[in-house]
């Protein structure tokens, strides 16, 4: 004993299923995200080689001190990254479930790799600070930050 949907059900279309679910072959589904990943790892070895060609000193003039940060690696990964979310969510709304779920894998790894990126550009604009006490000739340190500590203490 069943009863009827209180809610109106539309009309199929002729020769149509209603609501039919549009299933993708599982193993297309699987290829396509891969192919989209790799075709995304080659975008971001173009971008990553073509800014280490950018930054190489080909004329040889050194420059003295911390080069300064370089934000174009983290943009246009970070940028990368935002499109294939975007690619996932088309993918997953179009019901390819297997092949947007590797897109978000892939974002969720170009992500760590930006981050990692950018973490290590403001390393090496950023330099440790160098020491600020001075062993002198008696190699006696003044940990303090005293002055007078270390001139009295006799050396």
């Amino acid at each position: 004993m069943t009863r009827p949907s209180p809610y109106r059900q539309p009309d199929p279309a002729p020769g149509r299923r209603p609501y039919r679910s549009r299933t993708v072959n599982g193993c297309l589904d699987v290829v396509l995200g891969l192919l989209l990943i790799l075709l995304e790892g080659l975008i971001c070895a173009v971008a990553t080689i073509q800014s280490a060609f950018s930054r190489a000193d080909l004329d040889g003039s050194k420059a003295t001190g911390p080069p300064p940060m370089d934000w174009t690696p983290v943009l246009v990964l970070g940028s990368i990254a935002a499109v294939i979310c975007l690619i996932a969510v088309v993918l997953i709304r179009s019901n390819w479930p297997w092949a947007g779920a590797l897109q978000v894998l892939a974002a969720l790894a170009l992500c760590v790799v930006t981050v990692q990126a950018g973490h290590e550009d403001y390393r090496r604009s950023h330099p440790a600070p160098a020491p600020s006490y001075d062993p002198g000739r008696t190699a006696h340190q003044c940990l303090s930050g005293d002055s007078r500590e270390c001139r009295d203490s006799g050396s």
